[in-house]
């Protein structure tokens, strides 16, 4: 199987293009919102599907039984749907037994390591360590107010106690880029990957690059990239099981302490709660209820803006 696999960046997405030899699969996504799903995916549930996987090729290499491939095939198929980045492991991993097969599996060793398949979840733990302390130290709009560049000279310097080689500062490799164009009117940096650390890297040097500033969810305490408003304080991931999402649940949060500090808001919550209930009950219609409630928040924002006094307000409320 002859595959092929870029990644590139226009008009402020990320594409993710790839064949399997016949047909082409294009996918694109907000950037960088590949690499933050990257950074919290919880790669250990998978462990045991890599550990499976390594032990096949284990088997590979004593039987040379063809079931052992097609039975990795099958695991890289499942995994390549848990994140795109996966999709070139899976292309990348299928090419190499296809390889294998075609010469009958003699002198595989160096074709298909199996290290290469089991020691991913370490390094991919290890590259989320990194980036993490890359934004704590870098991208983090909470650091200190200075150019990025000066931020990211600060923390790559040899002379820090924290060097280059520290196993917790993320360490920028050689790409396999090239500029070319991608539609009739865009020209920009392909990567063609050799490895997922390539894909990884690719986007953490945009985020550089493009100086992404990034702030931890109040609500999730995930970083999340800041794309509008740099004092926005919530993400938009879903939250619960509901669907309801960060942001959304950031704005209940602050309705609710307005609601407990402002007398007002407080006397509306509990006077809209009381005649909703009605309602189940058969006190009151859901018409004559709307009606209600219409008029209620007009008065309630009357009282906000002080044009009626708050006993005003909770004397009508009384009626």
């Amino acid at each position: 199987m002859a595959y092929s696999f870029k990644v590139y960046m226009s008009d402020g997405k990320e594409y993710f293009e790839y064949s399997n030899g016949q047909k082409i699969t294009k996918k694109s996504f907000d950037f960088p919102q590949s690499l933050l799903d990257m950074v919290y995916l919880d790669i250990w549930p998978f462990a045991k599907l890599f550990d499976k996987m390594g032990s096949a090729i284990q088997e590979l290499y004593s039987s040379k039984d063809r079931k052992w491939a097609e039975e990795i095939k099958d695991d890289l198929n499942t995994l390549a749907k848990k994140h795109i980045y996966f999709e070139f492991l899976r292309l990348e991993w299928i090419d190499k037994l296809e390889q294998a097969e075609k010469q009958g599996f003699q002198d595989i060793l160096d074709l298909l390591p199996r290290r290469g398949l089991t020691h991913i979840p370490m390094n991919i733990t290890t590259s989320q360590q990194q980036l993490m302390a890359l934004w704590n130290n870098v991208l983090d709009i909470l650091t200190p107010n200075e150019p990025m560049q000066k931020k990211m000279a600060d923390y790559y310097n040899p002379k820090r106690a924290r060097r280059l080689s520290s196993p917790d500062v993320f360490e920028f490799q050689s790409l396999s880029v090239n500029f070319e164009m991608i539609d009739k009117n865009t020209f920009t940096e392909v990567l063609y990957p050799k490895s997922l650390h390539d894909i990884i890297d690719f986007f953490a040097r945009e985020c550089v690059k493009q100086e992404q500033h990034f702030r931890i969810c109040k609500n999730c305490g995930k970083y999340f990239a800041l794309t509008g408003h740099i004092n926005t304080e919530y993400c938009d991931r879903p939250f619960d099981s509901a669907g309801r999402t960060c942001k959304e649940m950031g704005a209940l949060r602050l309705w609710e302490k307005k609601k407990a500090e402002n007398p007002a808001l407080k006397a509306y919550s509990k006077a809209y709660k009381r005649r909703f209930a009605w309602i189940k009950y058969n006190k009151i219609p859901k018409e004559a209820f709307y009606e209600w409630a219409e008029e209620a928040r007009k008065r309630r924002d009357l009282s906000l803006k002080g044009s009626i006094t708050l006993e005003e307000f909770q004397a009508w409320l009384n009626e």
